[in-house]
């Protein structure tokens, strides 16, 4: 089995603010307690405190409003959260990382959560459908979210892809509804959430200081980022490495014959 750990970045409500951001690992199943384990370790190293009551949360540790963050100069708050985010850039290589990012207003009237939500989960499936394909690995998916005002009705949706599918079809390799946890005991719901806010700060505000420590770690075959997935405005150009991986693919590979071809 493979769970997919998710959070968000970016307020829905918020007109400032053109991105939401719904980010997660997926790690096989064996491989959890060993991330879990660096990530403490990691945390541990910070000495500020009982590291259990210490959150990795993206926002937080560079605002450095809260407690253990407060009173930490920016530089050394910055560098926590290039640290932490070495925890998935070293992970064991089948972890994989997977983020949509929704453009608001592109996706206007959509509601950004529900949408990602959606396709997140059909990019999930999409990659257990491919290790099943060309390795013969049958696995089933788990998804486990931070808490939110979401929660029944992501769950609702995940019925719903179940009995009567997504705009792709029937997500056959979830196991599960959405379990939903609270972020500070879960140390890869925190990994995911940095995940989320390194990607909202690469398209929010172009800064890709973060995104481009993680970029290797989304999911891609062929050459395309299949677990990163931009919806931007219509005509907008971009050259993110999913705007641009699939570019690459639908460019023509050569020119067509002058004659045609005889079978």
């Amino acid at each position: 089995m493979y769970v997919l750990y998710l959070d968000g970045s970016g307020s829905v409500r918020n007109p400032e603010e053109s991105y939401f951001i719904l980010a997660g690992v997926a790690i096989f199943e064996r491989q959890i307690y060993h991330l879990i384990e660096k990530a403490d370790v990691f945390v541990a190293s910070l000495a500020l405190g009982d590291s259990d009551d210490i959150e990795l949360h993206g926002s937080a540790i560079a605002n450095g409003r809260e407690r253990p963050w407060k009173g930490l100069p920016r530089r050394e708050r910055l560098r926590v959260v290039e640290e932490s985010l070495r925890v998935l850039s070293e992970a064991h290589w089948s972890v994989k990382a997977f983020a949509v990012a929704v453009h608001k207003e592109a996706r206007s009237p959509y509601d950004p959560v529900e949408y990602a939500f959606e396709e997140i989960c059909n990019r999930f499936n999409l990659f257990l459908s491919r290790l099943f394909r060309t390795g013969g690995e049958k696995h089933r998916g788990l998804v486990v979210m931070d808490r939110s005002h979401y929660e029944e009705t992501l769950q609702g949706l995940a019925r719903d892809f179940r009995v009567r599918g997504t705009r792709w079809g029937k997500l056959r390799n979830l196991a599960e509804v959405p379990l939903f946890v609270d972020s500070r005991a879960s140390r890869l719901v925190q990994i995911a959430d940095l995940l989320a806010w390194a990607t909202w700060r690469r398209y929010e505000h172009g800064d890709t200081r973060y995104f481009d420590r993680i970029a290797s770690r989304f999911d891609k075959e062929g050459g395309v980022f299949h677990g990163l997935v931009h919806h931007r405005p219509p005509n907008e150009d971009c050259h993110c490495p999913a705007c641009l991986s699939r570019a690459r693919r639908d460019e023509p590979t050569a020119r067509p014959p002058l004659v045609p071809v005889r079978s």
